[in-house]
């Protein structure tokens, strides 16, 4: 494991570079609103195995910068952008990344798949929002209000309530423990801009999906009611070699909920041979 800042970014890197022991190309993971790079503690070690894995704070989340003024899609993009310009220094093949992100980072990875097509190989869209509709958006709106208001304690609470069950928590106390204090400790600032924009969602989509030529997966939760299997359906279809998957039972944080589940879900696909 090795920790690197590149331009206000905090990243960190596991596993083989280059041809030593890499069988597969780079992997870049991002995660959503109000977490940081530890949402990847229980997978990496196997994502990392056979790849190099790159995770990253985004900006105003962890240890990364918060850079001054309101923050937009474009500047997620930019941010990944750098991250995939150092991963594929360090990996001395020279393969192109691929990219993974969960929720707002979903959003950034499609809106980079995007505009960048060429910048990355393959694309995992994990419980991403999209197209949605006026009442699907007044959710999240109210939690943006209640968190301007209030802090980041009541948004932490309707989180744990949303994302995990009850039992699951009884069954896994310190993962549910640690998601909470993520949320309560993430900046303010940073969250209330970053929240903002995934709220009011990438002004580009749906019909920017249509430019993604990446090889892209779109893969939920079936409980998850913000980023619903129909909505991974249709960016399957919108996109020109999508596919989308559905876990059995998940909500909104599967590689907690399951990691083994999901890692061996991601890696499916991830490894599979290229189509002729």
């Amino acid at each position: 494991m090795v920790n690197h800042v590149v331009d206000g970014t905090n990243l960190r890197s596991d596993g083989p570079t280059g041809t030593a022991g890499a069988v597969y190309p780079p992997l870049v993971l991002v995660h959503g609103v109000g977490l940081d790079l530890h949402l990847w503690d229980l997978v990496v070690d196997v994502l990392a195995v056979d790849r190099l894995v790159i995770r990253y704070d985004l900006f105003g989340h962890g240890h990364s910068d918060d850079p001054p003024g309101p923050r937009s899609i474009d500047d997620f993009v930019s941010q990944c952008l750098g991250v995939l310009a150092a991963t594929t220094i360090e990996d001395t093949a020279g393969r192109t990344p691929d990219l993974a992100g969960l929720s707002l980072g979903a959003m950034v990875a499609l809106a980079v798949g995007a505009r960048h097509p060429q910048a990355i190989g393959r694309l995992v869209a994990m419980n991403a929002v999209f197209n949605r509709t006026a009442d699907q958006i007044e959710g999240p709106r109210a939690r943006l209000a209640l968190t301007a208001a209030e802090g980041m304690g009541p948004v932490a609470d309707l989180a744990i309530a949303r994302w995990f069950t009850i039992d699951w928590q009884v069954e896994h106390p310190e993962r549910a423990a640690a998601v909470d204090e993520r949320i309560r400790t993430t900046d303010l600032d940073g969250y209330l801009k970053a929240y903002g924009l995934f709220v009011e969602g990438d002004p580009a989509m749906p019909a920017g999906a249509a430019r993604i030529t990446a090889p892209t997966l779109a893969l939920t939760g079936e409980r998850d009611t913000g980023s619903t299997p129909a909505m991974s359906r249709a960016i399957a279809l919108a996109v020109v070699d999508g596919q989308s998957r559905v876990l059995s039972g998940l909500g909104h944080l599967p590689p907690i909920e399951a990691p083994e589940s999901w890692s061996a879900a991601l890696l499916e696909f991830l490894d599979r041979p290229n189509q002729p």
